[in-house]
């Protein structure tokens, strides 16, 4: 809107020039459809690199075509893929962690990515000195791309910013997370530290507050008073306070409660109970006396989620070992006996003999309770020193002195961590006065992910697989949820139908197929093949024939036949970054990296017999090595006449489409009229232009080069009615020069006349 003016002086008014810019879209994102080691499942991925592939999907596989295709891909000048796994009878890896304590589930745990890979996830737990927190590492042991990742500090809270569920789905690449616990019944506590009469003593007027905050709610502060005269008083006091200033059913008695645990401990528990049950103590704003009263978890207490005790148990496990009972008679006298100090113990296969001495360790011991501690501190003590071996040097013996039993715990961790014990070969045998059995022996346990299943595809549902189902958005049409490809490769599959049905979307958003030949045919068998219904006569499809032969690192270097596609597309975008998409991707310039041979190598003669029919031959010539020798559409055959028979002519009208499609829908529900036609005319005429000046079309002038109307001869009054406008861009393309003709003669000598 112009300026209305309301002052005498000048006023600047900003004119629209009318210019939008248009952009030219991508011409090589390509699409890679196939099996992988592992990754995501029906999920179009990005992938920008080889590295980035192998880390995502496991890298190179015996049994995964896509794999050496996108290897391929990368190493011939591909930057930018999207790679579709998909897989038959697939289900997901999983574990349900339980608490061992109150026998109880826990949390769940599944694979990221369903299929066979999951069960390669081993899951290790530990615990805190926080009662309510945990931490959770997710492992795949993949020798060639392991992946490790750890989330600490977990809780079962969903209130908490820690909570399992928020940390650990839609951040890890292995695992998702479920909370399993039941905690509708569960309360959260908080309990002091031992208060004593002087620290009640310490409470007056200028330390005498602390704040209260239940099941995460905004805290209150709670006033102490001048005085307390004694723990009954503190109750009451805290109790009055949190009732009168706090709200809703956490503050609300008798579930609310303010007791005194013991004689010297102050507990509060919380009167609503669930998973987001919690009560915190914080400083006070002013007067704190949190600190004194040893409240809260940072001042010595300890404060008890509701889910502190569903945490799960403690994996992977040690081997351990559990002695009998030890009768009270036993630390009547001196330990170990004169005759019995000695025993053996293997810990993960690496045995010694340990020698436990003549002195008698358990001495000092006040009680039968305190004499067992000692003796298991002699015996960690001896069995740590007997090897620099981890298993021994945190070797643990402990002794329960409620059971009255003796534990040996191996200092390793999972299914290799192994513990056994045996007499002494000599006389000084100590097992029986350790209650051991002779030859006991205990396993430890790793947890991994189980129960993920997958199976290769075959034909009897190879097309259920790759064209998947457009609702959901599995196979092919997992698509739908990427912008823009430009190039697609399922590499190996050669079904006419999945072909059929590839190209067609392929047309529908406006990219292109390539195709890989059916291995093991000759040049006579190709040629029947094409000219048959096998393959879509399709302007957006190419194929490619032979196979090619590249050095396989899994199997030591031996040369194994992989499909063309992936390396095509990867020349493709080669040749898109240094020459343009209107150049023919083939030629010498067109060398296929890392091609050690083909399947069948094919003369003058047989590549001429296959050219005239769109079959575009790749040839290995000396010192140039192996090349893409054709530049032909599935509807370049000669008997056709097409005018889409080449590649680069077909690929530039998509680039031109797509970017065009793209770059005018500002125009949409502009008025329609000269002045939106005029701007139409400008900016496509300056994106053509720009195209024509890199050398895209054929000609040497633009008007030779191009065309853009747009007017009332292209939008007619009725066009207008309807509210439609035409737009016709024109181009001359530049068609590769497949037959060079060098015509020599000789030049007669001059004769005198």
């Amino acid at each position: 809107m112009p300026v209305t003016p309301t002052y005498p002086g000048v006023y600047v008014e900003e004119l629209a020039s009318g210019v939008r810019t248009i952009a030219g879209v991508s011409t090589s994102v390509t699409v890679f459809i196939g099996s992988a080691r592992r990754g995501p499942i029906d999920k179009a991925t990005p992938v920008r690199s080889w590295a980035d592939f192998e880390r995502r999907f496991g890298g190179l596989a015996v049994d995964s075509e896509l794999s050496y295709s996108v290897r391929q891909f990368f190493n011939n000048g591909g930057s930018e893929a999207i790679v579709i796994r998909v897989a038959a009878n697939v289900s997901t890896a999983k574990k349900l962690l339980r608490n061992v304590a109150n026998d109880s589930d826990s949390v769940l745990i599944e694979a990221a990515d369903a299929g066979a890979s999951g069960n390669a996830i081993e899951i290790r737990v530990s615990h805190a000195s926080n009662p309510n927190a945990f931490s959770i590492t997710a492992l795949l042991d993949d020798p060639a791309n392991p992946v490790q990742e750890k989330f600490e500090n977990l809780s079962l809270n969903s209130r908490s910013p820690r909570y399992v569920e928020s940390v650990i789905n839609g951040v890890s690449t292995l695992i998702r997370a479920t909370r399993k616990a039941n905690l509708t019944n569960s309360a959260g506590t908080t309990l002091s530290g031992d208060i004593e009469a002087a620290d009640l003593a310490k409470i007056d007027t200028d330390h005498n507050q602390f704040r209260l905050s239940l099941n995460g709610g905004e805290p209150i502060t709670i006033d102490l008073g001048a005085s307390l005269a004694d723990m009954p008083a503190l109750r009451n006091r805290v109790e009055s306070e949190a009732t009168t200033k706090g709200s809703g059913p956490a503050y609300a008695l008798p579930n609310f409660k303010v007791e005194v645990s013991g004689t010297k401990k102050l507990k509060i528990t919380s009167g609503e109970k669930g998973d987001f049950s919690s009560v915190r103590i914080l400083p006070g704003l002013t007067k704190d006396a949190s600190t004194i009263l040893k409240l809260g978890s940072d001042n010595g207490g300890v404060d008890t989620d509701s889910g502190a005790t569903f945490r799960p148990a403690i994996a992977p496990t040690s081997a351990f070992l559990t002695s009998a009972a030890f009768p009270d008679a036993d630390f009547a006298g001196a330990f170990p006996a004169a005759t019995k100090k000695d025993f053996s113990i293997t810990l993960d296969g690496a045995q010694k003999t340990i020698h436990l001495g003549n002195a008698d360790v358990i001495a000092g011991g006040a009680n039968v309770g305190e004499k067992g501690q000692l003796l298991a501190a002699h015996i960690t003590k001896k069995v740590n020193e007997a090897s620099t071996n981890p298993a021994f040097g945190s070797f643990a013996a402990t002794y329960d002195t409620t059971a009255k039993k003796m534990t040996f715990t191996s200092g390793s961790a999972g299914s290799t961590s192994s513990i056994k014990v045996n007499n002494d070969p000599g006389a000084d045998n100590a097992l029986d006065d350790l209650h051991f059995a002779d030859a006991a022996s205990a396993q430890g346990t790793s947890t991994f992910l189980a129960g993920g299943t997958e199976s290769a595809y075959d034909n009897t549902n190879l097309q259920q697989i790759f064209l998947g189902n457009r609702a959901n958005r599995t196979g092919l049409y997992a698509l739908e949820s990427t912008d823009i490809f430009n190039l697609l490769c399922m590499p190996g599959i050669t079904d006419s139908e999945v072909l059929s049905t590839a190209v067609a979307y392929c047309s529908e958003r406006r990219a292109f197929l390539i195709a890989d030949p059916q291995p093991g045919k000759s040049p006579d068998q190709m040629k029947s093949i094409i000219q048959g219904t096998a393959y879509p006569k399709n302007k957006n499809a190419a194929l490619y024939y032979p196979l090619i032969g590249v050095a396989d690192p899994l199997q030591g270097g031996i040369i194994r036949l992989v499909a063309p596609s992936g390396t095509i597309a990867g020349v493709m975008a080669r040749t898109d970054a240094t020459r343009g998409v209107w150049k023919a991707p083939a030629g010498i310039d067109a060398a296929l990296g890392g091609v050690q041979k083909l399947e069948y190598v094919l003369t003058d003669s047989e590549n001429g017999v296959l050219n005239p029919r769109a079959v575009n031959c790749l040839r290995m010539f000396p010192n140039y090595g192996a090349v893409s020798w054709g530049a032909r559409t599935l509807v370049g055959d000669d008997e056709r006449g097409d005018e889409w028979k080449y590649i680069p002519v077909r690929r530039l009208a998509l680039f031109i489409e797509e970017s065009l499609y793209r770059g005018t829908k500002w125009a949409v529900f502009e008025p329609n009229d000269e002045p939106l036609w005029a701007q139409l005319r400008l900016n496509i005429g300056a994106f053509m232009h720009d195209l024509f000046r890199q050398g895209a079309f054929a000609g040497s002038s633009p008007r030779d080069a191009y065309l853009v109307q747009c007017d009332r001869t292209t939008t007619t009054q009725s066009d207008v009615n309807r509210g439609i406008v035409n737009v016709i861009v024109g181009f001359a393309p530049l068609k590769p020069a497949e037959f060079v003709f060098l015509k020599i003669q000789q030049l007669a000598g001059q004769l005198n006349a």
